[in-house]
Parts: C-alpha cells; structure tokens; sequence
C-alpha cells in the first residue's frame, strides 16, 4: 500500500489503481476505531469502474498519530491537513463517501474544499456539536454523557474499559467482549484517539457551520434502528444541507456500513451511478 509523507504526518492509503481518462475517483472515509478495510465489500463493488483511494486516518490502520500531542481542538484540522495532502494527488473532483467519524470528516472536507468534491455521501456523520443548541436535546445530553464517561476513562488509563463503552453504546452491551483478544487489544489503543474525536466533535468552535457551499449531490443515511445521537445529527441535517436527498435504512444500525453492508452498499452504488451520469439533478430524491 502507499505511504503519504505530508506536513501533517505519514499517510496509509489503499488505492485501486493509478488514474486513467475518464474514471472518476472515490474517496472513502472510515468510522472511528476502524480503518480502510471496513471499505473492503464496496472497494471490491467499486474498482472495475471506480478509483478507489481508502486512507487510514489518524491513529488507525498504518496511519500514525501526529507528533504533537492529540488535542480536541487539533485534531480535525490535522484530518484536514491529511487529506488534504491527499487531493493533492488527484486531478479533478473527487466523490467521498464517509461513514459516523469519516462521515463527519468528509463534511468538513467538503466545507473546506466544496469545488474538489463532485458528490458526498454520509452514514450517520456524528457532527455532534449540531445538537447542542437544536430542539435534540434528548440526543445531546446522551451523547454528551458517552463522551465524557469516555474521556474519564481514558484519562485514568483504562482503556479496555473505554473500549467496552464505546462499543456498547454504538454496537451492543458485550460486543467488546466477543471479539476476538487481538482486536480488543487493537481497540483500546486506539481510545486516545477516540476520546479526542469526542472532543474535537462536540466542541467545534462554530456549532452551525455554513453549508450553502454545498450544492454538490448529497446523500444522507441513517439506520432506522440507531441511537438517539446520530438520529438527532441526521434530523439537523436534514434542515441545514441545501442539495440533500435523505433515506431511513430499515432495520440499519450504526455500524451498517461495517456490519450490514448488504443494506447500505446497494443505495450507495445507485447514488454513485447516478452522481456520475446525472451530476447536476432537478430535484433530490427523498424517502423517510
């Protein structure tokens, strides 16, 4: 796999294939405490037609942790920085597909660089910081008090129990405890980075940020059986993005992308083929 030196730091990456005329790229973006390969059934639906480009980020995969200490209020913009360096490399637009941390992260992305991405995708984006001045304050003050009983935590060091927590709220009480012992482990070191994605999300300085740049095709989806959090994320969502067309995933839970892929990959393939063939829509296609 190649290897990104940037001002940020190193990148791990999967790419498909060096860029050929007329093949547009895909950008995939991964949940917290997962890395390129939850990608690996849509990378394998995708590479005929598709350049795939599917970086670790920070602190996952064979992507390293910054140099400087992982900070809340850094964090985000050393994504930015990452990826960044990683359009870099790439001609013309990109299409972005994201799912909860990646979700979130290709939103910024496309804020930062709204003429670089052609079409975006999101699974259940945990842009957090929307709720805490909205209607959703049952959303806000639980995913407030996940955040901090992880940032507890991790602060005194325990880091399997971190892990169990987190992956009890997203997946299922006990789900830590059924993995397997090096994947436990993997997880746990993976904590600190966790907690400042926690951090970075529910403290981002501008709550409400300006979505009206983008008026590139959007695609939002949430599961029908997810948490109250990422459900009141999707619900302000749905009021702030201007090019949006939205789908309710039945029977979807956070981790679909990862754990369902046979109920999201379809209605992510379909936006994909239709965000090249028809780039600029009428009127975006909704369902609840």
């Amino acid at each position: 796999m190649p290897m990104l030196e940037t001002a940020a730091g190193r990148l791990n990456y999967f790419d498909s294939a060096p860029a050929a005329d007329g093949v547009p790229t895909l950008l995939l973006l991964h949940s917290s405490g997962a890395s390129h390969r939850q990608w690996r059934q849509l990378i394998a639906q995708t590479a005929q037609s598709w350049r795939i480009l599917a970086p670790d980020l920070f602190g996952y995969g064979g992507t390293p942790l910054p140099q400087s200490d992982v900070q809340p209020a850094s964090i985000l913009q050393a994504e930015m920085d990452l990826l960044g360096a990683l359009l870099d490399q790439v001609d013309g637009p990109v299409h972005v597909i994201g799912h909860s941390y990646g979700g979130a992260v290709a939103l910024e992305l496309a804020l930062l660089h709204p003429a670089r991405i052609a079409a975006l995708a999101v699974y259940e984006p945990v842009m957090f910081a929307l709720l805490r001045d909205s209607t959703e304050q049952e959303a806000w003050r639980e995913i407030a008090t996940v955040a901090q009983h992880t940032v507890d935590l991790v602060g005194i060091g325990d880091l399997r129990e971190a892990a169990a927590a987190f992956l009890a709220y997203w997946i299922a009480p006990g789900a830590y405890q059924a993995l397997p012992e090096a994947q436990q482990a993997t997880l746990a070191a993976g904590m600190p980075k966790v907690a400042a994605e926690f951090g970075a999300l529910l403290q981002r300085h501008d709550a409400r940020p300006d979505f009206s740049a983008l008026t590139m095709p959007v695609l939002l989806l949430c599961g029908s059986d997810t948490t109250c959090a990422a459900r009141g994320v999707s619900a302000e969502l749905r009021r702030l993005l201007p090019a949006l067309e939205f789908y309710e995933v039945s029977g979807g839970r956070h981790m679909a992308p990862l754990q369902q892929p046979d109920l999201v990959n379809p209605l992510l393939l379909d936006f994909l083929e239709r965000s090249v063939s028809s780039p600029v829509r009428e009127r975006p296609r909704k369902a609840s």
